[in-house]
């Protein structure tokens, strides 16, 4: 509730900076995205192998084999390689766009710029962490019960992650966003 006291305190010129700046730093994000980081980085996969190389060391401190796989850009990380159950984690699955939209979020709110700096690379880390929860996940859904695969990557985790995002913005908001209009 106390949430929607501070969205309702903004004034209207607090608001239209809010869309403005976060439509635009969106959009610039995207032509960096397609234009620079595809083309010239690695970055995705680096990205890409780094959630799948921490789920498979989690698993292993949990005592639970898996194996990790290269595909082309995508990076499998498999139970079984007898039967090939595991799951791809590829460009749209690695939460870098998230980042961005998280740190749109954080940037665009009126607030405190140190703590923006601040809390940005640790939402990012949080964010990244609730990924790689959502690939060991996954992987296990996949291993004992495939039949609901599609239903919770396509639902379920994407819902988790999002409200993780959501979550972290308003806590951040609550303590360090702008609080009188």
């Amino acid at each position: 509730m106390e949430f929607l006291f501070l969205i309702m305190k903004l004034n209207r010129k607090d608001v239209l900076r809010f869309a403005g700046l976060g439509i635009g730093l969106y959009l610039l994000w995207l032509v960096i995205y397609h234009f620079v980081i595809t083309t010239h980085t690695n970055w995705d996969f680096l990205l890409n192998y780094n959630i799948v190389s921490l789920s498979h060391h989690l698993f292993h401190f949990f005592g639970i084999e898996t194996f990790i796989d290269i595909e082309s850009n995508h990076v499998a990380l498999l139970r079984d390689l007898t039967r090939h159950t595991g799951v791809l984690v590829g460009d749209n699955c690695n939460g870098f766009k998230l980042f961005s939209i998280f740190s749109i979020f954080i940037i665009a709110f009126p607030g405190n710029v140190k703590s923006k700096f601040i809390f940005i690379p640790i939402g990012m880390l949080l964010i990244h962490l609730a990924n790689i929860i959502r690939v060991m996940a996954l992987l296990l859904i996949n291993d004992y019960n495939p039949a609901y695969l599609d239903f919770n990557h396509d639902y379920t985790f994407t819902l988790f992650v999002y409200l993780v995002i959501f979550l972290l913005w308003l806590y951040w908001i609550k303590h360090y966003g702008k609080k009188t209009a």
